[in-house]
């Protein structure tokens, strides 16, 4: 069984995220564009003992930056939503690397948002959208999961040639977010044992990105399993969300 799967749309990504990842403890799978691929591909994974998705992504709000990382808090499809309880742990590693991470609400959408529609997933809570991981959070089931983006299309531009370089930032960022997810997987999935020492951090790291959560930004270090757990044993169930403005 193969100890972390990563999940991406694109070869790109998928070359991007193999660079940081170590040799034989992984396993990056390519799902293919869309929301219909990314389903065909979840019916079929092969075992691990995590499960990410990962990639390029679009920012909805305008405070997100090419280059920012982006660790989903909870994934959404039209009115329902998945919560992902991994999420302070995996931005806390992120930005231990030096690494720009948010947290928030992740969109999956059928088709590219653009524009007003940007805007209306904003007035929801959301943060950046991509067409991919719904059917993956679906199909993980029981499965520590993550999933993160690193922010390629902002939701400012106004200029088509800013996008190239964008793109490129975001590049190189998704190489860099390798060591980050191999050490989320092996705590998630139990191969991870800390220290006291490692626990005596860890209460202080909790403490720091804890604050950092209630701005959405990650700027303190640490192994915070999840909100509600020491050892990240939410229930992941879906649930609606309002449609009302969330904070």
């Amino acid at each position: 069984m193969t100890a972390l799967l990563v999940c991406t749309a694109l070869g790109i990504e998928a070359r991007a995220v193999r660079h940081g990842l170590p040799a034989g403890d992984a396993l990056v799978l390519r799902t293919g564009m869309g929301p219909e691929r990314a389903a065909r591909a979840a019916a079929r994974l092969p075992s691990a003992d995590a499960l990410a998705v990962a990639g390029f992504g679009g920012a909805v709000r305008e405070d997100l930056r090419a280059g920012d990382v982006l660790v989903a808090t909870e994934v959404r499809f039209g009115e329902r939503a998945l919560p992902c309880p991994w999420a302070p742990f995996l931005a806390a590693e992120l930005a231990r690397h030096g690494l720009p991470v948010r947290t928030g609400p992740l969109v999956t959408c059928d088709h590219v948002v653009t524009g007003a529609e940007r805007g209306l997933l904003a007035e929801r809570g959301a943060l950046a959208v991509d067409m991919e991981t719904w059917p993956l959070a679906e199909a993980a089931g029981d499965l520590p999961f993550a999933a993160l983006r690193v922010i390629a299309d902002t939701a400012d531009v106004r200029s088509p040639w800013a996008v190239p370089a964008y793109g490129v930032v975001a590049y190189r960022v998704l190489r860099r977010i390798g060591p980050a997810l191999a050490r989320w997987a092996a705590h998630a999935s139990g191969a991870d044992h800390p220290t006291d020492d490692d626990r005596a951090m860890d209460d202080d790291r909790a403490t720091s990105v804890g604050h950092s959560m209630d701005t959405g930004r990650a700027t303190g270090a640490g192994r915070r399993t999840g909100p509600e757990a020491d050892d990240g044993s939410v229930p992941r169930e879906e649930r609606p969300f309002p449609s009302s403005r969330e904070g």
